[in-house]
C-alpha cells in the first residue's frame, strides 16, 4: 500500500503528494507497476538479443491480450489493407520478429502501466506520445542507417518516468484525500520523473540501452557508448511533440531547418519523407 502517513482531508495536496512520494522513495515502499510473469517472460524474449522467433510466437499465441494487439497494429497500417489477415501465425511471419517484438513490448508495457489508469486524459496523452516517440525512434534509426533492435523500446520507455509520476501522484491524492492542479501535477512529474524511471527500470530489468536514454535522451552525449541511440531518441521525441500537439503543416515547418537532423545526416528530402509518415504513425499509435 503505498501510504506512510495516515490519510485526512487537506487542501495542500501538491505538499502533501511531494512528502508523501519522498517518504515512500526513502524508506524503499513505493509500489512501481510490475509486468505479470508471462509478459515478464515475453519482454524477455522481445529485448534480448538473437530474438527466437518460435519462443515468441508461442508466448504470443498463449497470452490472448497480446495475441490480440499483434493483429490489431496488423490491422492497423502494416498489413496490405486488400488482404485478408486469417491467423496470427500468418500475422507474426509477415511483420517478423523484429515488429512483433516491438508490439509485444509496447502492449506489455501498456499493461503493466495503464491497467487501473481509468480515463486519465494526461495519462492517456502521455503513453500516446510514447508510443509515437517509440514508431519515429526506429524510423528516424533506419533513415540514419543507424538500426538497433532496441530503437523501439528506448523510444517507448524514455520518458516512463512521467508516467509513473502522474499514476502515482494520482494514486497518492485519491489515497490522502487531496486534490491536485494541473500545475501541481506538472511539478511532481518534473521533480520526481527521473528517479521513478530509474526505480522502474530497476525493477523491469531493462537494457543498459534503454536505460541510458532514460536518462540521457534530453542530453545525448551523456549517454557514453548509446550517445547514436539517445540522439535518435531526442530528435523523435521532438517530432512526436510537434506532429502529435500541433499537427503536420506546422511539424513540417518547423523540422525543416532543425539542426539536430544534422548531426544523423538527415536530409531535408528524409525529414518530408519521415513526416509525410504521419497519417500510418497516429494509424498505429491509436492501434494501441
Amino acid at each position: 500500500m503505498n501510504i506512510i502517513t495516515k490519510p485526512t482531508m487537506r487542501s495542500d495536496g501538491l505538499a502533501a503528494v511531494r512528502r508523501e512520494l519522498d517518504a515512500l522513495i526513502g524508506h524503499d515502499r513505493l509500489d512501481l507497476p510490475a509486468l505479470p510473469e508471462q509478459v515478464a517472460r515475453a519482454v524477455e524474449i522481445a529485448l534480448k538479443p538473437g530474438r527466437d522467433p518460435r519462443a515468441l510466437a508461442r508466448l504470443v499465441a498463449s497470452d490472448r491480450r497480446l495475441a490480440a494487439r499483434v493483429m490489431r497494429v496488423a490491422r492497423a497500417g502494416t498489413w496490405p489493407p486488400d488482404s485478408h489477415l486469417p491467423s496470427l501465425a500468418r500475422a507474426i511471419h509477415w511483420l517478423g520478429v523484429a515488429e512483433v517484438s516491438d508490439i509485444v513490448f509496447t502492449a506489455a508495457a501498456g499493461q503493466a502501466l495503464l491497467d487501473g489508469a481509468g480515463s486519465r486524459p494526461r495519462v492517456t496523452r502521455a503513453w500516446q506520445h510514447s508510443v509515437a516517440c517509440a514508431i519515429w525512434s526506429r524510423e528516424i534509426a533506419a533513415m540514419a542507417r543507424r538500426r538497433s533492435p532496441l530503437a523501439y523500446a528506448c523510444g517507448l520507455m524514455h520518458d516512463a518516468g512521467q508516467l509513473v509520476a502522474l499514476l502515482v501522484a494520482a494514486d497518492l491524492a485519491g489515497k490522502l484525500g487531496v486534490g491536485l492542479t494541473d500545475d501541481d501535477y506538472d511539478a511532481l512529474v518534473h521533480q520526481f520523473r527521473g528517479q521513478l524511471g530509474s526505480l522502474l527500470a530497476q525493477r523491469w530489468q531493462l537494457p543498459e540501452a534503454v536505460v541510458a536514454c532514460m536518462l540521457h535522451w534530453r542530453e545525448p552525449e551523456g549517454a557514453g557508448s548509446f550517445a547514436d541511440e539517445a540522439k535518435v531518441v531526442h530528435i523523435a521525441h521532438h517530432v512526436a511533440d510537434l506532429v502529435v500537439g500541433q499537427g503536420t503543416e506546422i511539424a513540417r515547418a518547423a523540422l525543416r531547418a532543425n539542426p539536430d537532423f544534422d548531426t544523423l545526416n538527415i536530409g531535408p528530402d528524409r525529414v518530408k519523407a519521415l513526416i509525410d509518415r504521419t497519417d500510418w504513425v497516429m494509424g498505429q499509435v491509436k492501434a494501441y
